[in-house]
């Protein structure tokens, strides 16, 4: 390049360095994929893992899903089909050390129970007349 001291020359010797400064302190502090890469996960992604809020339904063959995952904190609401010809529980069976027990009364076509899970881990639910019918909670 001929240096004839234009002013395009002028600004292009002086910006040169601070955008070579600029790019090299970008990629030393945001690599491509450094979030997912190095194992962290914003606040925003870690909200969407699982549903604060989730509903199941129970029938007499059983529970809609075999395993209803909620977050912690979360509540899952039970909603007894309106065809039902008996009368069904969500009883807790098992969770993690510390975990509350509950049970809804028995409950009969259009009726609905709901629980607020506070501790983390895996629960077992089932229906206390019914003791085939289970259903698996994750809560993360």
């Amino acid at each position: 390049m001929e240096q004839d001291g234009s002013a395009t020359e002028v600004i292009s010797r002086r910006l040169t360095p601070v955008v070579l400064v600029a790019l090299a302190a970008l990629a030393v502090a945001a690599p491509v994929g450094a979030g997912h890469a190095a194992g962290t996960v914003g606040a925003a992604a870690k909200a969407k893992l699982a549903p604060l809020k989730a509903a199941a339904n129970v029938y007499d063959s059983g529970f809609t899903a075999p395993t209803v995952t909620v977050r912690k904190g979360g509540t899952i609401k039970w909603l007894w089909d309106s065809s039902l010809i008996d009368v069904h529980t969500v009883t807790f069976i098992r969770g993690p050390r510390g975990a509350k027990y509950f049970s809804s009364r028995s409950l009969g076509p259009g009726g609905s129970y709901s629980y607020k899970f506070t501790k983390a881990g895996k629960y077992m639910i089932y229906c206390k007349l019914h003791a085939g019918n289970t259903q698996n909670i994750v809560v993360k």
